[in-house]
Order: C-alpha cells, then structure tokens, then sequence
C-alpha cells in the first residue's frame, strides 16, 4: 500500500515538473512571438507581411505544440489565418536560416491555412517537415536557439541545433 502510495506521488511530481518544464518553452516561444509582432513594423528587414496573433503557443495534453496567427502581405489578397501543429516529439533539429525553424521528420507538421477574400472561405491543410514559429527580426541570436535548445531538453525531448544564419 504504501509502495503504491509512493509511486502515485512520484509520477504525479512527475507530471507536474515535466508541466513545468512544457510552459518554460512557452513562456519563451509567447515572449519572442510578442516582440516579433511588436517590432515587425519597425524592422530594416519589413518586407510587407504583417502577423498578429490569434491563438499563442500552446501544448496539448498530447504533447502537441501549437499556435495561430493572422497574416497579411502585399503578395497576396485578403487575409490568411494560419495554425500550425507539431507533435513536440517529433522536432528534432532547431535552426535559422532568416526565419527560426524546427525541423522535424516528413509530414510532421500541420499547417492549416484560412484565406478570407472578400468575405469567402476556403481552407487548406498540408503536411510539412518544417515548422516555423514566424521569429525573424531579431539578429545575432544565436543565444535564443540555445535557449530553446535547452527548454525542449528540460521538458524530456533532444533536439540539435546546427545552423543559425541571420
């Protein structure tokens, strides 16, 4: 009885620190995301894409990341709504290359896209190897990938980090 006792709380602190663990990757995720959307304007490198977000990093009891944001651009009409998903097991490499990516295997990811035009609707889901956070203003920020980097392993998952070009 009290070997069961002593294995329910182990596994229930288990759980809890392992939570804690998931909300320290995104508390940094959240964070960055809110200075890409602060700063965006204000960047040398605006290209005219402008994001705001709907939904921020979240992850499921299913150990699923994911968040939401809206997207407008000259290249393009009307509004995009944009979510993506990763199983946070699958992510397997962090890098940089312009844009913040998480590499993970073939299909992955799921990127469900929204496109409202003139009051019309028509969604798209695709499967990707890549997941971008939407983090590239920020420069020389080689530290926020170790970071990361270092958030998925506390949280129970290995993931490398080989490239980070601005």
């Amino acid at each position: 009885m009290v070997r069961n006792c002593f294995l329910f709380l182990f596994f229930l602190c288990l759980g809890i620190s392992t939570s804690a663990q998931e909300k320290a990757l995104l508390k940094i995720l959240n964070r960055e995301l809110k200075k890409e959307v602060k700063h965006q304007l204000k960047s040398p490198n605006f290209n005219g894409d402008t994001i705001t977000i709907v939904e921020p990093f979240t992850i499921s009891n299913e150990k699923v990341l994911s968040f939401k944001i809206t997207k407008t651009s000259p290249y393009f009409t009307g509004v995009q709504i944009i979510k993506q998903e990763v199983a946070l097991s699958a992510v397997k490499n962090i890098g940089k290359d312009i844009n913040i990516i998480f590499e993970t295997p073939r299909d992955s990811v799921t990127v469900t896209t929204t496109t409202i035009i003139n009051g019309k609707t028509e969604e798209e889901t695709m499967k990707y190897y890549l997941f971008f956070p939407y983090l590239s203003n920020e420069k020389n920020n080689e530290n926020l990938g170790t970071e990361i980097q270092n958030a998925f392993k506390k949280a129970g998952f290995i993931v490398t980090k080989d490239y980070w070009y601005d």
